[in-house]
């Protein structure tokens, strides 16, 4: 089974400038409705032709992350109600880094489908399901062996877990969630202590989800994402957990884990 990261994709040129210009508006400070500079001044701050500008600017405009309006210029839109969630994910793989608000909220809704997604599995897995995850384990000791970071193979357990359910639409919704979270996922697993956790704890969810036992991979998937909130606070520099309402009763769970 082969495992990618968003690191080993070739970006295109337009992205290349995409992620640019986004990072340029956000170090200049542009608040939504404000007008942005002009096409020749953007394609001179850039060092790239009109037509290269205007691609890029094509695709923020696609994106609902600016405007253009005739005989005025070029707007920043009100992004947290005017984009949608896909255009979250496709940004963050332009260069956008997702915000510390993002990132948390994203993981609330993750909690609540990855709940889900491991009761389901629990009644849909195969045997080939199975073989699956079997082998992103093993995948992760031997990258824990070599003192690696598991951020990669972290998804790739979770996404196998997702396809257990059969359920595609759970698993695109999965997978968007990941694609945002994945540069800091990386800085998240630097410390190798969370990759072993995380091991351990994959390995249980594993044996439940072999035996079809939804309690237990319930108990065991809660307690996995109650514990990586506490983890992703201390990355984002935030004190507040979020407000998430587990599917069952809080029990007490494993200590350090991380996700």
């Amino acid at each position: 089974m082969e495992l990618t990261s968003a690191a080993t994709r070739e970006a295109t040129p337009r992205a290349e400038l995409v992620g640019k210009m986004l990072a340029f508006f956000k170090e200049r400070g542009f608040e939504s409705g404000e007008r942005l500079p002009s096409e020749r001044a953007l394609a001179e701050r850039f060092g790239v032709g009109r037509n290269a500008l205007r691609e890029a600017l094509s695709t923020l405009s696609a994106l609902r992350v600016i405007e253009s309006r005739p005989n005025s210029g070029i707007y920043l839109r009100r992004m947290s109600t005017d984009s949608s969630f896909e255009t979250i994910v496709l940004l963050t793989e332009m260069g956008s880094e997702p915000s510390m608000r993002e990132v948390k909220e994203t993981l609330e809704v993750r909690w609540a489908l990855e709940l889900r997604a491991v009761q389901l599995a629990c009644e849909r897995r195969t045997e080939a399901d199975l073989d699956g995850l079997v082998s992103i384990i093993d995948a992760t000791k031997a990258v824990l062996a070599n003192k690696g970071n598991i951020s990669v193979q972290d998804t790739a357990f979770h996404m196998a877990l997702a396809r257990c359910t059969h359920n595609e639409v759970l698993v695109r919704l999965l997978n968007s969630f990941y694609r945002i979270s994945e540069s800091r996922r990386f800085a998240l697993f630097s410390d190798s202590a969370r990759g072993e956790i995380s091991a351990e704890h994959h390995a249980k969810l594993y044996e439940a989800v072999k035996k079809r036992d939804t309690k237990k991979a319930t108990i065991l998937m809660e307690g996995h994402f109650a514990s990586a909130v506490d983890a992703w606070n201390e990355i984002l520099g935030e004190e507040d957990a979020p407000a998430v309402k587990p599917a069952k009763p809080r029990t007490k769970r494993p200590t350090g884990q991380t996700d």
